[in-house]
């Protein structure tokens, strides 16, 4: 799959209006899926994540177990809240729950929490 197809794929499955369940319970609205980034909107903060991130973390993980620890290591300025400049914990999920509904991974594990992070296993 090239980043086109990706992105096609995305914005057909994540319509603008799409509430997303968040593995660690709560929601995220897809708010926008435009500018080559989707957008969403989680309790009263908006976020934002680029697709070729999204697509990037798959290139480089396909094949593999992911855990949420290690897209903070992979791209912590996408991928953790506390890395300088931050980026967003929630960007995990929303790459998770994306990786899960367009069948490219197994379903989501773990309890997100230390010592126990979200984690998929990426097709091959």
């Amino acid at each position: 799959m090239n980043f086109e197809d990706f992105m096609t794929r995305v914005i057909n499955a994540f319509p603008v209006g799409t509430l997303v369940k968040n593995p660690g319970g709560g929601t995220s609205l897809i708010v926008a899926n435009k500018d080559f980034k989707i957008t969403y909107q989680r309790g009263k903060s908006t976020m934002s994540v680029k697709l070729i991130d999204l697509f990037a973390a798959y290139e480089q993980f396909r094949g593999m177990q992911l855990t949420s620890s290690d897209l903070k290591i992979f791209r912590p300025a996408i991928f953790d809240s506390s890395a300088r400049p931050a980026g967003h914990s929630c960007n995990c999920t929303i790459l998770f729950r994306i990786f899960e509904k367009l069948q490219l991974c197994e379903p989501i594990e773990g309890a997100g929490v230390r010592g126990n992070p979200f984690s998929i296993k990426i097709h091959p």
